[in-house]
């Protein structure tokens, strides 16, 4: 009897070995040929699961994504400090860096390609109604002040953490842990006085 291939698990094992190729190399060093030889599969298997490089790392950016919005959600779901949450969004450890680095490799991809701009547009208006419901969430649990505007507030935190992100792929060893955070709290405290 034929083993029972399970489609999903060979996408998201292909998704690491494109993030893990990005991670080491850069977008560039993606080709079907690479990830099908690191991953195991022949080519034509790789083929039948993405059609094309662009579609690899397209896929990649949204699992790396999805890590991050099913932070949030979970977050959301256990009414855990909004501090604490916005901390662990933050490339802190080994697995968030290799996240944001993913990202940031998307994000330096030629806007000209549909893909890419859906994914750009559809991955921000996501953390940014991921940041609304984490803020709502703060807001009902008396963490973040209710007379801010929840819209406002949803697009300045998306920026703190972007900046502070965008700081640490610039320059790692200058920001660890303790100092990405204490510059989180910094910035929020002087946008956002925090229960």
């Amino acid at each position: 009897m034929p083993r029972v291939v399970d489609h999903d698990e060979r996408r998201l094992q292909i998704a690491q070995v494109v993030d893990q190729l990005v991670y080491e190399q850069g977008v560039q060093a993606v080709t079907i040929r690479e990830v099908a030889s690191r991953v195991g599969y022949s080519t034509t298997v790789v083929s039948h699961y993405f059609s094309s490089k662009l579609e690899m790392l397209v896929f990649t950016h949204q699992v790396a994504r999805r890590m991050a919005e099913g932070l949030i959600d979970e977050a959301v779901r256990t009414n855990r400090p909004l501090l604490e949450t916005l901390e662990e969004l933050l490339p802190t450890t080994e697995e968030r860096w290799r996240n944001w680095h993913t990202w940031f490799a998307f994000w330096g991809m030629a806007p000209a390609e549909p893909d890419v701009t859906r994914e750009w547009r559809e991955g921000t208006s996501n953390a940014h109604h991921l940041f609304l419901r984490l803020i709502k969430s703060a807001q009902d649990a008396g963490q973040f002040p209710e007379a801010v505007d929840c819209v406002l507030a949803a697009t300045r935190i998306q920026i703190l953490v972007n900046g502070i992100a965008s700081l640490v792929s610039q320059d790692r060893a200058g920001w660890p842990p303790e100092r990405q955070k204490q510059t989180l709290r910094d910035l929020l405290q002087s946008v956002f006085p925090l229960h």
